[in-house]
């Protein structure tokens, strides 16, 4: 592959990649020089020069290296967030005993299940139980927060666990580019061009690395989401027990 058209695909890849290992402390740079392909040096300086400014900050911000997310990681959910209602024993397995409570509060943690389909059967547990309504409705809301949760904290893991392959691949892509650069210094033909083979393994794991990095993006949007589900469900509880 000539050497200007290998720039072109790899040139963008490879600035992500140092934007991401900076922010992680992997690497100064300072020695920039040594982890770029020699004769991909202008284009990637370009693309260098043309990034985002809030970008690079963002990534700065970043305190923890196997994060994949621009999102800052929180760890924990707290009830109160989102509660301002009776007090819930987040602890009692009493409602694993009350089928209607344990089907409201699968209604309540099955994310595909509409919020109005939520606050309809909400409904028609207050209507059919009467003074013990609000009572299972505190049960149910308890039960279905703490499977949310652990969703949430699954998530997570899956998260920390990607970040760490993404990193892993990250070192080996620094380690591929610098046989790549040192062959091309020491063997150049008349193009300056290395082997072939060192290149498209280099090639392809940028390619993968950034595809995955595209398709992270739509997962790091699941803890979100799973609290904004914890958030409507909240609210519809405490509207019922008005």
């Amino acid at each position: 592959m000539h050497p200007r058209l290998f720039a072109r695909q790899c040139g963008a890849a490879l600035v992500i990649l140092l934007l991401e290992t900076a922010a992680t402390g992997a690497y100064s740079l300072q020695n920039e020089d040594t982890l770029m392909l020699s004769w991909a040096r202008a284009v990637v300086a370009g693309v260098v020069l043309t990034a985002p400014a809030q970008s690079y900050a963002q990534a700065l911000r970043k305190s923890d290296p196997d994060w994949p997310c621009q999102q800052i990681k929180t760890s924990a959910f707290s009830l109160a967030s989102v509660w301002s209602g009776p007090d819930i024993d987040l602890s009692s397995q009493a409602w694993r005993n009350e089928p209607d409570v344990v089907d409201l509060a699968t209604k309540m943690s099955q994310r595909r299940v509409p919020i109005e389909d939520v606050e309809k059967a909400i409904s028609e547990l207050k209507a059919k139980k009467g003074a013990e309504a609000d009572a299972k409705l505190l049960e149910a809301f308890g039960a279905a927060f703490q499977e949310l949760t652990q969703q949430r904290a699954q998530i997570l893991v899956g998260l920390d666990r990607f970040g760490r392959k993404q990193r892993a691949l990250a070192d080996r892509i620094r380690a591929e580019n610098e046989v790549v650069q040192k062959a091309a210094d020491d063997n150049k033909n008349e193009d300056g061009q290395p082997d072939d083979a060192a290149v498209q393994r280099l090639q392809w794991d940028l390619r993968v690395y950034d595809d995955r990095r595209q398709t992270i993006r739509y997962v790091c949007e699941s803890p979100g989401l799973v609290e904004q589900r914890i958030g409507a469900v909240a609210r519809a509880v405490q509207q019922a027990l008005r």
